[in-house]
């Protein structure tokens, strides 16, 4: 079976000013990178939707939705939070952010795809319920999940954050909900500093990365603490958010992760999926160093190609 590559053009309308890291040349940066190493072609490309308002619901308030839209500019750019600017074009383009999560969801779900990569802006996991920051507006990771239970009746569903940044806004929206196993891997302490206390959550899983920590730091956790976990949660879908700002190179955090450790957790979700037989969705959240996020998520890309596990997997489940 294939794989998905979902996009679309609404989010160049998302302006954040000439020097956010936040911008629409991330998305150019990738696909450019996948055409000129051939990974575009072994990929099925699909336009992304807008979203339905109920989904956005399960997992926001009706006023914070309202409110976004109350202070949407007709001009210009506001800050809705320290870092999170605002533009004409915002709310179409988190609307189809939201809108291409739940249709590659639903692709994946439904047998279309054996998994998706949705390569959208802005991204989602700092969104929680009732609040907008860290660029993010609306939580495409939470809301995937609660479609995928609410839409799809699906009863296990995991959520593998690999992100510098913690995703905060999928823990408040989802703690304590058993029907998700969340598993958070990020620098520790660092931005957003809260929603880390794992004994507060009953479905929370970290892995904590202390500044300069490397790709074997991070596989040793993924091994020693989400295999396990996983194992027992036993997920009927899993989504992933995918963060690339974990890079050396990547201005936006303090770790040293190289591009073959994309690859590697690609590989390692992978083929825990083909092995179980189980779909799985990636949705992308940070990367800001143009050439390291290009390469490192083309890998990443390129790991979720593969039609039967590698021996990679042989050795860690």
């Amino acid at each position: 079976m294939s794989t998905g590559y979902y996009a679309f053009h609404q989010h160049f309308g998302h302006d954040t000013g000439e020097d956010h890291p936040e911008q629409a040349s991330r998305i150019t940066a990738l696909e450019e990178v996948l055409k000129a190493t051939g990974v575009w072609d072994k990929l099925i490309i699909h336009e992304g939707k807008s979203a339905h308002l109920p989904d956005i619901l399960r997992a926001h308030s009706k006023a914070y939705v309202d409110q976004l839209h109350l202070i949407q500019p007709e001009h210009g750019t506001i800050l809705v939070d320290d870092d999170t600017p605002m533009s004409s074009g915002t709310l179409e383009a988190a609307l189809h952010s939201v809108g291409t999560t739940t249709q590659a969801l639903d692709d994946v779900l439904n047998g279309v795809h054996r998994n998706a990569f949705a390569a959208i802006r802005p991204p989602g996991h700092h969104a929680e319920r009732k609040k907008s920051m860290g660029f993010c507006f609306f939580n495409n990771s939470a809301i995937a999940a609660l479609r995928a239970a609410d839409v799809h009746h699906m009863q296990r569903i995991a959520i593998l954050d690999f992100d510098a940044h913690q995703g905060n806004g999928t823990i408040d929206i989802l703690q304590n909900d058993q029907r998700f196993l969340l598993l958070s891997a990020f620098q520790h302490p660092f931005y957003p500093y809260t929603h880390y206390e794992q004994n507060k959550y009953t479905n929370l899983i970290n892995v904590h990365l202390p500044q300069g920590a490397d790709g074997e730091i991070f596989r040793k956790g993924v091994i020693e603490q989400w295999e396990p976990a996983l194992r027992r949660f036993a997920p009927e879908v899993i989504i992933v958010s995918a963060g690339f700002d974990a890079h050396r190179c990547d201005p936006m955090a303090e770790l040293n992760f190289e591009d073959r450790d994309f690859l590697w957790i690609s590989e390692w979700i992978n083929d825990y999926c083909l092995k179980r037989r189980i779909p799985w969705l990636a949705v992308l959240e940070g990367g800001y160093n143009l050439k390291a996020f290009g390469t490192s998520a083309t890998l990443f890309i390129a790991g979720m190609l593969a039609q039967e596990p590698t021996q990679q997997s042989e050795t860690t489940n």
